[in-house]
């Protein structure tokens, strides 16, 4: 019995001893898959999902933003090859003479007699239309950024485009050249505007009422500065009337009659300094038929009408592109003003839009008065 008991201690301390000197070995990977299992059948795998306020890159956004490139790149590609293929009538021969380019569709609008479309002068038209668009570009940039660094107030950058925009480019017009199609550069600038409006106030695609809230970028800047309640559709309303009016007079007058010129410069000038005087000074002195409206303002209008108007008139005549009117300066002055007179006048009717009602007015006045 006493030989059993210590055999068995001498396995059990045998067996302790290999314990502790018996190297560890690692679970078969069958253990480990089936402890993944278990655990994740315990705790299930959570996806996380983006917020609602998570901002995330659309494709649409990217093709906004060039939307305005490549229109510009198209149409001034289109309107100068146009041109070096003669389908763009040169300076004028003889304004009595049967349409020059009457076998065209569009040969109807070209009166008279015209020469080929030199390559000088297509060059110099080329190079005043991406003048006149880097030129709007800036200005309309130093409109919109003080908007939305808290400096200027939108009713005002509102305002100061569309006072100065139109004359700034009239400005301009004596670096096209004297050949009929020059015309077609210049309205590339008021078409382009025109297309940026219309970005700005649907967003760009306008395919949701979202979008038709915010714009991209430049847009989304230029909507923000033209609205006077922060609706970006408001520039769908009379700033894009604005630019449409601007187009229509730029492409069928341009230089040959002061009557485009005028009716510009008493839209811009004149109803622009209107709403910018009489909001300042015109609160005490409203006319008692129209509250909405102010002598000051008034006053303004009929100001601002007359001196652009005449200056326009004057710049462009000075440098030759217009010809002289048959009217000495006290006669053109006194005209001037019954036309502003009138035109104030017709921007106190509380009906219609002003910014077509205004320009119309001009023009039918000047026609009768100036030509």
């Amino acid at each position: 019995m006493r030989r059993l008991l210590c055999l068995l201690s001498l396995m059990t301390a045998a067996s302790i001893g290999a314990s502790f000197h018996m190297p560890r070995t690692e679970p078969a990977l069958s253990d480990i898959a089936r402890t993944t299992m278990i655990r994740s059948k315990r705790t299930p795998l959570r996806m996380t999902q983006p917020s609602e306020d998570t901002e995330m890159p659309s494709t649409s956004s990217f093709n906004k933003k060039r939307i305005i490139p490549i229109a510009v790149l198209t149409t001034i590609s289109a309107t100068t090859i146009a041109a070096f293929t003669g389908h763009l009538p040169g300076p004028l021969i003889d304004a009595t003479a049967p349409p020059f380019f009457a076998n065209l569709p569009f040969g109807v609008l070209f009166a008279g007699s015209y020469e080929a479309y030199p390559q000088t002068l297509i060059y110099r038209d080329l190079g005043a239309t991406v003048i006149s668009i880097v030129g709007a570009s800036l200005f309309v940039k130093a409109c919109t950024y003080p908007v939305t660094v808290g400096k200027l107030q939108p009713r005002d950058s509102r305002k100061i485009i569309h006072t100065f925009s139109a004359p700034l480019f009239i400005l301009v017009w004596p670096l096209f050249s004297n050949a009929y199609g020059a015309r077609v550069f210049a309205s590339i600038i008021p078409l382009m505007n025109a297309l940026r409006l219309y970005l700005a106030g649907t967003g760009g695609t306008g395919d949701n009422n979202n979008d038709r809230s915010t714009a991209d970028g430049s847009e989304n800047e230029l909507a923000q500065a033209i609205s006077r309640s922060g609706n970006a559709e408001e520039a769908l309303g009379g700033p894009f009337v604005y630019v449409l009016v601007l187009l229509f007079f730029t492409f069928f007058c341009f230089t040959d009659s002061p009557v485009g010129v005028i009716s510009i410069a008493t839209m811009a000038a004149g109803d622009g300094l209107a709403d910018l005087i009489g909001r300042r000074f015109g609160s005490n002195n409203k006319w008692p038929f129209n509250k909405d409206k102010s002598v000051a303002g008034s006053t303004a209008f009929v100001s601002g009408a007359l001196v652009a108007s005449f200056g326009l008139i004057s710049w462009l005549t000075g440098f030759g592109v217009m010809d002289p009117l048959d009217l000495n300066t006290i006669d053109l002055f006194v005209r001037l003003l019954v036309i502003s007179v009138v035109c104030a006048a017709v921007e106190l009717i509380p009906a219609g839009d002003d910014n077509y009602s205004v320009p119309l007015s001009a023009a039918i006045l000047s026609s009768y008065l100036l030509t």
